[in-house]
């Protein structure tokens, strides 16, 4: 698991939207939502 990934989740829940987790993190939506992909991956949730 990705540390990075989790605390992009734990922005995402913050934020309630991806966009607005991706304004606050300086990232790309696309990004933000591929991060999230894969922590799902890792935690088996998909």
């Amino acid at each position: 698991m990705n540390w990075d990934d989790v605390r992009i989740f734990l922005a995402v829940a913050r934020a309630g939207q991806i966009l607005g987790a991706a304004k606050r993190l300086e990232l790309n939506h696309a990004t933000v939502s591929r991060r999230i992909a894969a922590l799902e991956e890792a935690l088996r949730t998909k």
